[in-house]
């Protein structure tokens, strides 16, 4: 089956659900949709979340659109970094869910269900140690690698590295990498609409990916 756009995927939609795609396109047009009146984030930032987001979901079908929206606005080294980024938060939130591991073989987790993956900060600081101290040089080479998304000189400015961080921890649910991004955000001086955009975008881009992968059966 050929990729599928959003638009032909809910247009098949004519039963009761049609109300709530109608008004999930209503406001997914509206975020993209320029409004000097409101409007805190560029079209490029847009265009930069919206293809973090596919990065980190992962979508195909998304990435295919933002190809044709990104020429004329992004220079390719933009686009590189946004999709490095999105790798990078990727591999973060793996880092992060790996305490776990420590968290299951010091018996911590033993008989606690689902609370065994709830930040307990200090406790995790502990674990992520253990798992460092397990493997060093691999742990000195990840971090290695994900620093150099935080060097200067870089395409995209500080703030939109940290914009698109956030709406990658939105995709991937990573409250560490959430709390480190939005409080970087904050000492930049992103406002907290500029933030609550993105996450608005983040969310209709999991809507959107989730109406692509059902094209099969829609």
């Amino acid at each position: 089956m050929a990729a599928a756009s959003l638009t032909k995927v809910i247009s098949r939609i004519k039963g009761p659900a049609s109300s709530y795609v109608q008004a999930f396109e209503a406001h997914r047009t509206s975020l993209h949709a320029p409004n000097d009146a409101q409007e805190v984030l560029t079209a490029r930032q847009r265009l930069l979340v919206r293809i973090a987001a596919a990065v980190a979901i992962p979508c195909k079908e998304m990435l295919q659109s933002c190809s044709s929206e990104a020429e004329g606005m992004l220079a390719r080294d933009e686009i590189e970094q946004a999709v490095s980024v999105a790798t990078a938060l990727r591999a973060g939130a793996a880092v992060a869910y790996g305490r776990l591991a420590y968290k299951y073989l010091s018996g911590d987790a033993e008989g606690t269900g689902v609370s065994s993956a709830v930040s307990e900060i200090k406790r995790d600081r502990e674990l992520m140690t253990q798992f460092r101290k397990a493997s060093p040089a691999d742990f000195e080479r990840l971090t290695k690698m994900l620093g150099e998304m935080h060097k200067d000189g870089l395409p995209l400015s500080r703030a939109d590295y940290e914009l698109l961080a956030i709406g990658c921890a939105t995709i991937t649910q990573c409250v560490y990498c959430m709390e480190r991004h939005v409080d970087a955000a904050r000492a930049l001086g992103v406002l907290p609409a500029q933030i609550a955009q993105v996450v608005h975008l983040a969310v209709s881009a999991r809507i959107e990916a989730s109406f692509l992968a059902a094209a099969e059966i829609l």
